[in-house]
């Protein structure tokens, strides 16, 4: 995946940008689609089967790398999520957790947050990533 692909997905995102997977015949939608710049619309025409194929990677991944997913992109700035954000906020193990994961993903060789950092994962990345699922488990259960 070339790092534009998550560049402009973060630009559509942060202007309010909402992509969903039509239940019907799977094609994107993309929802309110008036607030974003034509210049980052452009930008997204002629990547838009790496935009797919990056969003059909995402729906396919399993709890854990979602839930790290949503993490990465709150932390970013690029999508909001009230559920992850409560977490870390009341979770200060799971923060560190976090962190330190990302520390690892870095050591790894992740330095664009524009890149998909699933490729720089390692055993001991995904012991933290395992850590931090498990926590946000038990916090969802415990709040449900």
């Amino acid at each position: 995946m070339r790092v534009i692909v998550l560049f402009v997905l973060s630009r559509i995102w942060k202007f309010g940008g909402i992509i969903e997977r039509d239940k019907n015949d799977g094609q994107l939608e993309l929802k309110n689609h008036q607030n974003i710049p034509n210049e980052v619309l452009k930008a997204a025409d002629p990547i838009f089967p790496e935009i797919d194929a990056y969003l059909k990677s995402v729906e396919g991944m399993n709890a854990a790398d979602k839930t790290l997913w949503k993490m990465i992109t709150v932390f970013a700035g690029w999508q909001k999520n009230d559920s992850i954000t409560n977490f870390l906020n009341n979770d200060p193990v799971a923060l560190n957790l976090f962190l330190d994961y990302q520390a690892k993903l870095n050591g790894n060789g992740w330095h664009d947050i524009y890149e998909d950092w699933r490729q720089y994962e390692n055993d001991e990345s995904t012991k933290f990533k395992n850590e931090i699922y498990a926590r946000a488990v038990a916090f969802a259960k415990k709040g449900a």
